[in-house]
């Protein structure tokens, strides 16, 4: 018997993934037959201080999702999963339905538990009733979260179940993405819109609203409902070191891959790390349930939000590159982008900038 140990970086080590590792630009990780006896340190690096979740419980989450489950009883689950692995930090959470407005989870300091139990409040498909045909506030339920933002303090992340539609309100006349900006002009928040959108329209709503600001995003909803990791960055990282003991017979577990760097202000892939990303697409297309996390950063130097900005690309130039050496779903290439957070190197040297200019890689294999 042996031990092979995995280091890992921006990511969750409950999700398997294994990260880069200096010493070679692709290496295949193999086991022996897996025995799951870890033992794993790990290291949270908070990046919000509070979250909020509107849940959509309108007529259109009567729709199928797969498999005979609707998108209303789908949504619970992905609640209960993202619950189930998000480390207790000091958070303060909120927990909303939309349709119509009402409180499950009071603004206050997260407890896994008792959010759960708010969890199991919320309207499912046998318990909500005559809910077919229910309208769609969502530029009121966003609104109503202004004077809870007000009492906050910190950055806040907010997280909306959405299929890009919605109720106009004639009186207010008010529209989503209306509301939204007059909460990013407002308060220090990021939007996670959940997408169950069906219509090019509906998603070019969602994008626009993701626009308002560079932390916020779109995530494709059936893409959270498989792997929980996809909302990983909007709260925190995690640096981990696992340690496995192994014995016969190998598979395949993962990949160790190393960083790429850019040049100051760039975003395009050097030469040399083409055939680094190359390996990536080529694994990606021979396991096709792993995945691949592409996190973003920057130096320290310029504005923060034009960081967040330069991050994001640069996880979308390798993501592109990848996609253009494989046939893989593109859901199965999750983007994260941190801007000038968690250094790995002293940006007062050229040196260490130039590391921590870089879009770090981590592959896992995705649950069925």
């Amino acid at each position: 018997m042996r031990k092979v140990i995995l280091l890992s970086t921006v990511v969750l080590v409950v999700l398997g993934l294994a990260m880069a590792s200096s010493t070679a630009a692709f290496e295949i990780i193999t086991a022996e037959d897996i025995k799951q006896n870890t033992v794993t340190t790990d290291m949270f690096i908070k990046l919000a201080d509070n979250f909020i979740v509107l849940y959509d419980a309108s007529g259109s989450m009567a729709d199928e999702f797969k498999d005979g489950i609707k998108k209303l009883d789908a949504q619970l689950r992905i609640l209960q999963q993202q619950n189930i692995i998000l480390p207790e930090l000091g958070y303060n959470a909120g927990l909303y339905k939309f349709t119509p407005f009402k409180t499950h989870y009071e603004m206050q300091t997260y407890d896994r538990m008792a959010f759960q139990r708010a969890i199991d409040t919320l309207p499912n498909t046998k318990t909500a009733g005559s809910f077919v045909g229910q309208p769609t506030p969502l530029a009121e339920g966003i609104a109503k979260l202004d004077p809870i933002l007000a009492k906050l303090t910190g950055k806040t992340a907010i997280f909306i179940f959405t299929d890009g539609t919605y109720t106009y309100n004639r009186v207010t006349k008010q529209r989503p993405l209306d509301a939204a900006k007059a909460l990013a002009a407002k308060h220090d928040v990021c939007f996670y819109l959940i997408s169950s959108a069906t219509t090019p329209k509906a998603e070019k709503y969602l994008e626009d609203m993701a626009a308002l600001n560079e932390c916020s995003r779109v995530i494709p909803f059936e893409a959270l409902y498989h792997n929980p990791v996809w909302t990983v960055g909007a709260l925190f990282l995690v640096k981990s070191t696992v340690s496995v003991e192994t014995v016969t017979e190998k598979r395949v577990m993962g990949a160790k891959v190393r960083d790429i760097n850019f040049a100051w202000d760039q975003k395009a892939i050097k030469p040399g790390d083409h055939e680094n990303l190359k390996q990536v697409a080529e694994f990606l297309d021979r396991n096709p349930k792993s995945y691949v996390v592409l996190a973003g950063f920057t130096d320290s130097t310029g504005d923060p939000e034009y960081n967040l900005y330069l991050s994001r690309k640069r996880a979308e130039s390798a993501k592109n590159y990848i996609l253009e050496k494989s046939r893989i779903d593109p859901d199965r290439v999750v983007l994260q982008w941190y801007g000038a957070k968690n250094f790995i190197a002293d940006n007062d040297t050229e040196e260490g900038r130039f590391k921590n200019r870089r879009v770090e890689i981590a592959i896992g294999f995705q649950r069925d």
